[in-house]
C-alpha cells in the first residue's frame, strides 16, 4: 500500500474506531439500565446485569457496523478536507477513485474483523447472557447443549430436544428420582403444549422403576406441573440472531426439508450477509459526499448531510427486513435493496463530479 493510501485508510480506520465505540457505549448503557429494573429478582445482582449488557455488546459492534463506517470515513475525510489536505491531494492529480479506494482498504480491514466478531463471537456471548439471566432469576441450574435442553426440578432432571417459538415441546424425558438418588420413575412424551400455566404432554410413555422391575403405561394425554416454564425455556429457543451465518443457512435447509416455516431464518441470514454488503456501500458513499466541489458548501456540512442520509438509508435497509416477513417477499432482497440503491446513488455522485471535473 503507498504511503498515501496508509495515511488516508489509518485516518479513516481511527475515526470508524471512535464513532464504533461510542455508539457500543451508548447501547451498553441503555441495556444496563433496562437490565437493573430486574435487579432483585431472584439471585439477580447488579454484576450480573453488567454481565448481560456486556454479552449484547458484540451483536451490536456487528450490527451497527455500517452506520459506524460511514460516519467515521465521514469524519476522518472531513478531518483532511478541514485541514485542506484533500485539495492537496486532487490537486496532485489523484482522482476520486483513487480516494475511494484508500478508504476502502481501511474500511474492509476492520469489516474482517468485525464479521469474525459478529459470527464467532456474539452468537456464544450473547447465549451466555440470556442463560445467566435466566438462572439467577429463576434459581434454577440449566443447559443447553446438542442433547436439547436439561434443567432440574427438585428432584426431577428434565431433558427436552425441541423446543419451538411458540412455546410447543417435542421429545420429553423426565427422570424422577428417589431416596438416596434411585431413579424411580421415566415420563417420555412425543409432544407438550403451555396452557393455563401449566404443561400438558402427549402420546406418553410412563414407565415405573422398582425392584420387582419396570412396569411402563401408555397414556394419550397427562398433565405436567413443573418449574420448568416458557421463560426460563427461552434459553432453550434457537433465535436466529444467536446463530452464525452458516448455522443459519444450515436450519433454512432443514426447516424447508421438513415443510416449516423459514421465513425467519432466511431474513436473518439474508441481513447478516447485507451487513458486511451494507458496510461497502456506506464506505463508497462517503467519499463523494466529501469530495465533490470542496468550495461549494463546507466540509462539516457535507458530513452532517452524508452522515444522516446514510444513516437514513441503513435504517431503511433494516427496516424492510420487516416488510419481507409481514408481506412474505423473497427474504434475498433485505440484502440486494440496499447494495442496488447504494450502487445507483454512487453512481449519481460520480457522474456529477464528472460533470464538475469538464467543467472546471
Amino acid at each position: 500500500m503507498k504511503l498515501l493510501d496508509r495515511y488516508i485508510a489509518m485516518t479513516v480506520i481511527k475515526a470508524i474506531l471512535l464513532t464504533l465505540l461510542g455508539l457500543t457505549l451508548l447501547a451498553f448503557v441503555l441495556t444496563f439500565i433496562e437490565q437493573v429494573e430486574d435487579v432483585g429478582k431472584g439471585e439477580y445482582r447488579l454484576l450480573d446485569a453488567m454481565m448481560v449488557a456486556f454479552s449484547t455488546t458484540p451483536r451490536f459492534v456487528y450490527e451497527a457496523f455500517p452506520v459506524s463506517a460511514l460516519i467515521g470515513a465521514l469524519l476522518g475525510l472531513g478531518s483532511l478536507a478541514s485541514h485542506g489536505e484533500l485539495v492537496a491531494i486532487r490537486a496532485a492529480g489523484q482522482s476520486l477513485r483513487h480516494v475511494l479506494w484508500a478508504v476502502m482498504k481501511g474500511g474492509l480491514a476492520l469489516m474482517l474483523l468485525v464479521v469474525v466478531i459478529g459470527d464467532l463471537i456474539a452468537p456464544a456471548a450473547e447465549q451466555y447472557g440470556q442463560r445467566l439471566r435466566l438462572e439467577k432469576q429463576h434459581e434454577q441450574v440449566t443447559f443447553s447443549s446438542r442433547n436439547g435442553f436439561w434443567a432440574k426440578d427438585g428432584e426431577t432432571i428434565v431433558n427436552i430436544k425441541r423446543v419451538s417459538a411458540d412455546n410447543r415441546l417435542g421429545n420429553v424425558t423426565i427422570y424422577q428420582f428417589g431416596e438416596e438418588s434411585r431413579l424411580e420413575q421415566v415420563t417420555r412424551a412425543k409432544r407438550g403444549d403451555y396452557d393455563n400455566n401449566r404443561w400438558l404432554l402427549g402420546q406418553v410413555r410412563q414407565s415405573a422403576i422398582s425392584e420387582q422391575g419396570i412396569v411402563t403405561e401408555k397414556l394419550a394425554g397427562l398433565p405436567w406441573e413443573s418449574v420448568v416454564s416458557p421463560a426460563m425455556l427461552s434459553v432453550a429457543v434457537v433465535k436466529p440472531f444467536m446463530l452464525p451465518m452458516w448455522q443459519l443457512y444450515e436450519y433454512v435447509q432443514i426447516m424447508k426439508a421438513n415443510n416449516q416455516d423459514a421465513t425467519g431464518y432466511e431474513v436473518a441470514f439474508w441481513t447478516k450477509l447485507a451487513t458486511p454488503l451494507a458496510t461497502i456501500v456506506m464506505l463508497i458513499l462517503s467519499v463523494p459526499f466529501v469530495m465533490g466541489n470542496l468550495r461549494t458548501i463546507s466540509a462539516g456540512q457535507r458530513v452532517f448531510t452524508g452522515a444522516l442520509l446514510g444513516t437514513v438509508f441503513y435504517l431503511i435497509g433494516r427496516g424492510f427486513s420487516f416488510l419481507v416477513v409481514v408481506y412474505e417477499l423473497p427474504p434475498v432482497l433485505v440484502a440486494l435493496l440496499p447494495v442496488v440503491i447504494g450502487v445507483l446513488v454512487f453512481g449519481y455522485f460520480l457522474r456529477q463530479e464528472n460533470i464538475q471535473h469538464r467543467s472546471g
